[in-house]
Parts: C-alpha cells; structure tokens; sequence
C-alpha cells in the first residue's frame, strides 16, 4: 500500500473522491433513481481500475503509461452524460429561470435566431467544427503538455480533471437542459453543414444527454486552454483564440446553449482554472518536488 501511494497521482486523487461524493449522492435518491446499485458497481470497477494502473506506473510499456495518464479524459465522458441520472434529486431544470434573464439581458432568444439570420451551409460547417474543436482541444493540450512539457504535465492534468469536475457538480446540483432540448423541436433545427456537421452528429446522438447548459462548460474549458496555453506555449495561443471565438459563437448557433450559458463559462472558466492552480500550488507542489528528487 506504501508504494501504491507513492505511485499515486494528484489527478488520480481527484478521480477517486469524485467517485466516493457522487456515489453517496446517489445513495440519497434511493427512492428516486433506478438501478442504484449498477451505478455503485461502476464506481468500484473505476476505482479498482485507476488503482491497477497506478501500479504500472514505472512500466516500460509505452501505450499503458499512456493510457495510466490519460484515462482520466475518458472516464469524464462518462461522468458528464451520467449527471443526466442524477441531476433532478434536488431541483428540477432551471431552464425557465435562465429564459428570461436572456430575454432581459439580450431582448431575445439568441439560440433561436442567431441560425436564422445566417443560414448559409458554409457557415453552418464553420459553426460545427467550432463546437467539434472542443473534443480535439480536450485531448490536444494534455497531449501537448505530456509530450513537450512532460513536467508540466501532472499540473495540466489536474487542473484540467478538476475544473471538468467543478462543472459536472454544479450541473448535478442546479441541472439545465438548454435550448436544443427545451423549446420545442421545430424551433430546434439548424441548418445542414457538411463534414463536421456529420461528425458532430454523430457524437451529439451517442453521447449528448439532456443536462449541463449552465453554465457553458465548452466555453469554460476553452478559456482554460486559453489560459493554459498563453502560459507556456504563446505562439501558439493566436491560432487557438481564433478556434474560441468561433467556438463560443457555435454554442449558440447550434442550440446547445443560452447566451447566457456563455456569460457564465466565461467567469467559471477563469474562475476554475486559478482555483484549481491555487488547490495544486498548496497540497500537491511539493509532493511532486519530492517524487521527482
């Protein structure tokens, strides 16, 4: 056990609590959900998974110390759409609150004409792949870092794992399903693109649920990349706040947000990435300093 946690990551720590606190919080809709105790089971199959693959950690295997690193963006797939479970235990969908505080700060509903007043194919292609660029970003700047920066990379990784984690909480305890879910499904169609239109389709209709509009966490963890990346790779940062900026429009464009979704991923994003950094400056800083010594 003494080797296993010297073998432990502060990524891993986080992975492990999130699924302890959502595992009791479950335990408290027992009257509510269905199939409890298949949610459970996963926990402890995550757990006892991330546990094996800590104890690989010297391993001379290129693609399982990969995998040891990088599991963690693939068990927050899972995580995001299962918030859609357990999201309504405490408050049904804010959606009718964040409606017309959109009304009143923009004098309309934006998710519902920003499509029809530019309905152009082209555009619509352009407006896909900005909201497909999140997935290429999730994976690309931890890959960056692992590979240019590796010393860097734990931090990056924690900071990362952390803020997803911050969202997913906040989607669980005050749940909204956004407009390409909440109005009506006529008012719903975009129009056609080509490629990535398809591609994100795809994805949406097999792994989008109906849960975490607010706020935006696409939005957030795009000016997390931002941040991260204007910190330690400038020269790449022009060319990413171009792919943001059309990502944040394509949020809205496609329905998957409120205008309002983007105001408060603007602020949580920042506000998560320094949080995050602060929490791995103070518990996490000097036990690294010590591993690698």
């Amino acid at each position: 056990m003494r080797i296993l946690l010297k073998k432990i990551k502060s990524f891993d720590l986080i992975i492990i609590l999130y699924c302890i606190l959502t595992g009791i919080y479950i335990t408290f809709g027992f009257n509510q959900l269905q199939n409890i105790f298949s949610h459970l089971l996963i926990r402890v199959v995550f757990i006892t998974l991330i546990l094996l693959l800590i104890s690989v950690e010297k391993s001379n295997n290129k693609f399982l110390y990969f995998i040891r690193n990088f599991y963690p963006l693939l068990l927050l797939g899972f995580f995001y759409s299962e918030t859609d479970y357990y999201n309504n235990l405490l408050f049904e969908n804010f959606d009718p609150l964040l409606i017309p505080i959109e009304n009143f700060l923009f004098g309309s509903q934006l998710s519902l004409e920003f499509s029809q007043h530019i309905p152009f194919q082209w555009f619509s292609e352009l407006m896909h792949f900005g909201y497909f660029s999140y997935y290429l970003m999730t994976f690309g700047v931890p890959l960056l870092f692992y590979l240019k920066a590796p010393k860097q990379f734990e931090k990056t990784m924690f900071i990362i794992v952390l803020s997803f984690c911050f969202y997913y909480i906040f989607f669980i305890l005050f749940p909204s399903i956004g407009p390409q879910f909440y109005f009506p499904i006529e008012q719903r169609i975009v129009p056609d693109g080509y490629l990535f239109q398809k591609l994100l389709s795809i994805i949406l209709e097999t792994g989008e649920t109906q849960t975490g509009a607010f706020p935006s966490s696409h939005v957030g963890m795009a000016i997390l990349f931002l941040i991260l990346i204007g910190k330690y790779y400038k020269k790449l940062l022009f060319m990413l706040i171009l792919v943001v900026i059309i990502l944040v429009a394509s949020t809205v464009y496609i329905k998957a947000h409120y205008a309002v979704d983007i105001l408060a991923g603007l602020v949580t994003g920042i506000m998560f990435y320094y949080l995050s950094e602060k929490i791995y400056n103070k518990y996490f800083n000097s036990i690294i300093a010590n591993k690698v010594l």
